[in-house]
């Protein structure tokens, strides 16, 4: 019951919609490939193809979106938060994540109301294939609602965190720029600080349960 109370699930269904990202991009690498095999070495016309491909790869933006919030893949700028102490950090990210999250609704509601109107109408595309929109215009949506449920386990996590009822150094929130400069140096092949692996999402300082820096 708690673990339903604080959203933890969203992560899991985040994990879940990496691997079905991976696949789409894998789908549409394999479709990319038949449309240039029939049509430049069989010399067969290609109605849907080209579609599909552009559909498969909504699928990998969008859905794959609550992966890459997840695991902190998408552009930040945080050198003014880099500043404060670990508590004043996590104030201003779970601030950050409110807006953010607060946009993403808004576009879920906007998305929402395009799929509606496609359905009501049964709107088609204009190409030959004449894909059903309702279908295509399902993806955003859904991709929307994903990020919003990683956004509120994220925020919920981050207040716990300030509550202190959860130890700072396990606040995903707090692991935004750590898990970067981790993934930069096992690119690297330099060790963590000490030689050893730091707490946190990923490399960086540790960070103890009253968030000060070890």
């Amino acid at each position: 019951m708690r673990s339903l109370l604080t959203f933890r699930w969203a992560g899991v269904l985040a994990e879940a919609t990496g691997y079905l990202s991976a696949a789409a991009l894998l789908a549409a690498t394999g479709v990319t490939l038949h449309a240039v095999i029939t049509r430049y070495f069989l010399g067969l016309p290609t109605v849907w193809q080209m579609e599909v491909t552009i559909y498969l790869m909504m699928i990998v933006a969008f859905v794959g979106a609550a992966y890459g919030l997840k695991h902190h893949a998408h552009v930040g700028v945080d050198l003014v938060v880099e500043q404060f102490r670990p508590r004043g950090r996590l104030v201003l990210r779970t601030i950050t994540a409110v807006l953010c999250l607060a946009v993403v609704l808004v576009v879920l509601w906007t998305s929402f109301q395009l799929w509606h109107e496609a359905y009501e109408g049964g709107f088609r595309s204009s190409t030959a294939w004449r894909a059903p929109l309702a279908v295509v215009y399902t993806i955003l949506p859904i991709g929307m609602f994903l990020v919003a449920l990683q956004y509120i386990a994220m925020i919920i996590e981050a207040v716990l965190g300030l509550a202190g009822k959860v130890p700072l150094s396990q606040v995903a929130l707090m692991g935004a720029s750590n898990e970067a400069a981790a993934i930069e140096r096992e690119a690297m092949g330099a060790p963590d600080a000490g030689g050893k692996a730091t707490d946190g999402a990923g490399g960086g300082p540790g960070i103890d349960d009253e968030g000060d820096r070890r």
